[in-house]
């Protein structure tokens, strides 16, 4: 099946791009997910990479003159986020990937988040493998579907085409994991969001601590467990490996 990966970005400055978003490309530009190209669904970022590096292209202009393996496609204006549920950027950023999955006529969108890190060949076989429905992870310490990794098939793009045009106006009720319309949340891959998993740090347990660049050392933070599938929102400081050695 022909299938395209994508993240949804906003690029601050010439740091956010090298420590999260170039971090991204080169760590999946070996990994073996069967996909034609690697995208960046842009919410009109203050910063762009060079040309030399990535080339961007405006969220109108046709693909097809575009052969680009890695393209940035970018909104002219910022959306961002409003609350922690509303967040109409990261919407109009998502909901395009139908309209460029259409226009590319693939049969499965796969999403990866630019904090989002696949560890283990089973997990990328899996990706590899389905052939139908909309498919999510599980994030233990929500206790909720895990959206930064989805793989959407060609029999769900009419479903994914009607919720983006039900939804002109980017206002959702609630949050993603609450409202997209999985067809498998799959608890059987192991991950989290583990930047977000701290030790007992005694009387430092507010997050406004977390900012304190002593507090971001692994010292205060649970390990990522060694027979991890995934990781979400990971950070700068942390260390991300595929375990290629599983791959026989």
């Amino acid at each position: 099946m022909k299938s395209i990966i994508f993240c949804t970005s906003f690029i601050k400055d010439a740091e956010s791009w090298q420590s999260r978003y170039q971090r991204w490309l080169d760590y999946y530009e070996t990994m073996p997910i069967n996909a034609t190209r690697k995208i960046m669904i842009d919410d009109g970022s203050p910063y762009l990479p060079s040309e030399k590096i990535i080339n961007t292209v405006h969220h109108s202009s046709p693909l097809s003159l575009h052969n680009d393996t890695n393209l940035i496609i970018r909104f002219d204006d910022n959306l961002g986020r409003q609350s922690g549920s509303a967040y109409p950027g990261w919407w109009r950023s998502f909901l395009h990937s139908i309209n460029i999955a259409k226009e590319l006529g693939v049969d499965k969108i796969i999403h990866i988040e630019s904090d989002a890190y696949i560890l283990t060949p089973r997990l990328v076989n899996f990706i590899n493998e389905i052939e139908s429905g909309w498919h999510v992870l599980w994030s233990p310490r929500y206790k909720f579907p895990e959206t930064a990794i989805q793989i959407i098939c060609r029999d769900q793009f009419e479903v994914f085409e009607k919720l983006k045009n039900n939804n002109p106006s980017l206002s959702f009720p609630d949050i993603a994991e609450k409202l997209l319309p999985f067809t498998a949340i799959h608890q059987q891959f192991k991950g989290d969001r583990y930047s977000e998993i701290k030790k007992n740090r005694w009387i430092f347990r507010s997050r406004k601590f977390d900012k304190i660049p002593i507090f971001k050392r692994d010292f205060f933070w649970e390990p990522i467990p060694a027979d991890a599938d995934f990781v979400t929102q990971g950070e700068s400081h942390q260390h991300f490996e595929y375990k290629r050695d599983a791959d026989a």
